[in-house]
């Protein structure tokens, strides 16, 4: 794991240490224990690098994966662990670096 032992946390908790944090700092990396969603009717197109996932307390957040490794192989209810940093805006999401199975 590149990151080390992080503790997990939720969506809104990543979004709520990523709100406290001031521009020029640098985006605090984070684990999201979470299980795969497939949402349906959102609107989108789903593509390669991009998926839906729930975190503990429920919340359906999207992943933008960029990370070097192929994803695993991902199934509805399927449980994963997402590193990487939030993102704000009209519809925050998860930038991703490393998304492996639990």
């Amino acid at each position: 794991m590149q990151f080390g032992a992080l503790q997990s946390v939720s969506f809104s908790t990543a979004m709520n240490m990523s709100e406290q944090s001031s521009d020029v700092e640098q985006a605090q990396k984070l684990k999201i224990d979470a299980v795969c969603t497939i949402v349906e009717n959102d609107g989108h197109q789903h593509h390669e690098g991009h998926f839906h996932a729930k975190d503990q307390q429920g919340t359906i957040f999207k992943v933008e994966y960029t990370g070097k490794d192929p994803l695993p192989s991902l199934k509805e209810g399927i449980e994963i662990s997402v590193f990487g940093h939030v993102h704000g805006g009209e519809e925050p999401y998860v930038h991703a670096s490393q998304v492996i199975l639990r």
